[in-house]
């Protein structure tokens, strides 16, 4: 029997920026919205941060089985959290301006609605820097390092993905870049915040990140 087909992204992403507004109980005029988001996850020169990595993290929080504080912040952060992805950009600042542009195009929208004061809080956890400040900044930011925890081959394809997308840095320095944030990861207490990933991810995106570590020479 052959396999399913998978639809093309673009359908994909449709359906699900459409279930997550009528979630939210907001009308047609947000549709827009979501086909600009597709635009920019779909521009030249990513190879990981796009489309797919947004469908994964919404399907990851689709499947958490613990308690959320507000699940349309949650949701709308990992819609947002890189829609502005510049490679040359200071540390920090591809966060910082991925949740301005969501005060820009959806906030004024939602007209109150939404809490766009907490959707853009959980935007900027992704940028990983310290230690949530609560629960819903624990699982926005452990879905965002699911990808750590995947089988090896996802892996491997992955950190070939984050490579592509830094052509323009030479392999010693971003040998030596991509070092420190692996080891940055391993010297944590642990990766994952939430009992739920730690379980599940853990043991898995140690070994994955220490491989890739070994790897870098």
């Amino acid at each position: 029997m052959s396999a399913r087909a998978v639809a093309p992204l673009p359908e994909r992403w449709a359906a699900r920026w459409d279930q997550a507004r009528e979630w939210m109980g907001l009308g047609l005029v947000f549709i827009p919205i979501g086909e600009r988001l597709l635009e920019r996850y779909s521009e030249p020169g990513r190879h990981y941060h796009d489309g797919r990595h947004v469908l994964s993290c919404l399907d990851a929080f689709d499947n958490y089985p613990g308690s959320v504080g507000d699940n349309d912040a949650v949701e709308l952060a990992l819609w947002f959290h890189d829609a502005v992805y510049d490679v040359h950009a200071d540390a920090g600042a591809n966060e910082s301006d991925s949740a301005e542009l969501f005060r820009v195009e959806f906030a004024p929208l939602a007209r109150g609605r939404i809490d766009a004061d907490a959707v853009c809080r959980l935007i900027l956890a992704t940028r990983h820097d310290g230690e949530p400040a609560d629960a819903d900044a624990a699982l926005v930011m452990d879905i965002d390092l699911g990808i750590l925890g995947a089988e090896p081959t996802r892996y491997e394809i992955y950190a070939e993905d984050i490579r592509r997308e830094c052509p323009h840095v030479g392999d010693s320095a971003f040998c030596e870049g991509r070092a420190r944030v692996l080891r940055s990861f391993l010297d944590r207490r642990s990766i994952y915040h939430t009992r739920h990933f730690r379980k599940l991810l853990e043991g898995r995106a140690r070994a994955n990140l220490e491989g890739e570590l070994a790897s870098l020479g």
